[in-house]
């Protein structure tokens, strides 16, 4: 196969963006794509994928071109790439250091160290093994080193998953699978653009992660009762709370960024969900007129995102030790702040797209250490593990108020 200019420009262009820029690299593939209408599909499929790639990869592709200890060589990655996967390097001034046989020789070698095969930073590599059981360790870095499958989760208040299966295989040719043990879940066989599905425009369905679909029934939802999802984003979760609840419970959703609450306030419409109120968290008042008066509050916690790898590969490349003991106090922070709004007899569930016992398990044993945690009895907590599944790497605990 043959590497085009043009392509290799837009390989270039996102990865400066993405590695150099620190700009996040989901907004940046999507952005780029739109860029350049005259790539075609299969021009957009190699973009993306060899974007993907090399972030995914970076340390792996870095020490088979210019080493580590030299500055960042996007185009050495870009070659690096081209060689893994077939491509015939171009005789470019970009390339002229570009050692193919090199590559091909030290490729086997450097994959048997784990920090290299999975492109690990050294400090990661070193807290995932004194976190985990190395074994553990390792089968999960390899689950979340490969690219994560399309998945979305049904919207039960407009349709069901056998009638959205057959609107999509029937009318757009599309195949999908469910998945045994996710009960709204609908896996695509392939990726595609999903705003030329009218069903996906009208609220049929959402993307959402088969492991995320599993968070919002830890609080065991019911019609009628009041909840609180306090790191709601765009809220995905408060979303699956209403159809959960079909569309009779009181939510709130919180979160610090109005653009995300927007996004979310969108989203409802579209899914004619009409349960969930939004509120935005600049006004500290909100949460002491909220104290003991919540039946169940969702904590999806700001955290590493390692248990994402799949899908924000980028990550790796943008926490460090030091930044992960700043999320931490932040989790800290935020489960003294909003467990105080369960009433007696209500629920707290403290969630994390994590896989690391430091942000999860150490994590809600601090806090029932606490005095305000004293208050709550611990229910049950699961690790949902990436290499057992297949799909994002989440871990849940549920916590009772007791007094």
């Amino acid at each position: 196969m043959k590497l085009h200019r043009n392509i290799a420009t837009g390989i270039f262009t996102g990865l400066e963006a993405t590695l150099i820029e620190k700009r996040t690299a989901a907004d940046v593939i999507k952005r780029l794509l739109k860029s350049n209408r005259g790539w075609g599909s299969r021009d957009r499929r190699t973009i993306a994928k060899a974007f993907y790639d090399i972030i995914r990869q970076k340390r792996f592709f870095q020490a088979l071109s210019d080493g580590e200890n030299n500055p960042l060589n996007l185009w050495s990655l870009i070659g690096v790439w081209a060689t893994m996967n077939d491509f015939s390097v171009p005789q470019w001034e970009e390339f002229k250091n570009l050692n193919v046989k090199k590559i091909r020789t030290e490729a086997p070698i450097l994959t048997q160290q784990r920090k290299y095969k999975y492109s690990l930073p050294d400090w990661l590599d070193q807290l995932g093994t004194k976190n985990l059981e190395p074994s553990l360790w390792e089968k999960e870095m390899c689950s979340l080193n490969t690219p994560a499958d399309l998945i979305v989760r049904v919207n039960t208040l407009r349709t069901t998953v056998e009638k959205l299966k057959e609107i999509l295989e029937k009318k757009y040719q599309i195949n999908t699978r469910t998945i045994k043990g996710y009960d709204e879940a609908l896996l695509f066989e392939k990726k595609y653009s999903l705003q030329n599905i009218k069903e996906y425009r009208e609220g049929f369905f959402e993307v959402q992660d088969a492991n995320s679909q599993k968070v919002a029934p830890w609080l065991k939802p019911q019609a009628g009762k009041f909840y609180l999802d306090a790191c709601a984003g765009a809220g995905g979760k408060s979303l699956h709370l209403a159809n959960l609840t079909n569309d009779t419970a009181k939510i709130l959703a919180l979160d610090i960024h109005p653009n995300k609450l927007e996004e979310l306030r969108k989203r409802c419409h579209r899914n004619g969900i009409e349960s969930v109120q939004t509120a935005n968290l600049n006004d500290n008042d909100l949460i002491l007129s909220l104290k003991n008066t919540v039946d169940g509050v969702l904590i999806d916690a700001p955290c590493s995102g390692l248990g994402v790898l799949k899908r924000n590969p980028d990550t790796k490349w943008n926490i460090d030790s030091d930044r992960l003991g700043e999320i931490i106090k932040i989790q800290e922070k935020i489960l003294q702040d909003y467990a105080s709004c369960v009433k007696k007899g209500g629920t707290l569930v403290y969630a994390t797209c994590s896989i690391l016992p430091v942000e999860n398990e150490h994590q809600v044993a601090r806090f029932l250490e606490s005095d305000l945690g004293s208050s709550f009895e611990f229910e049950k907590e699961h690790t949902y593990y990436s290499h057992q599944t297949g799909f994002d790497g989440f871990y849940c605990a549920r916590l009772i108020r007791k007094m």
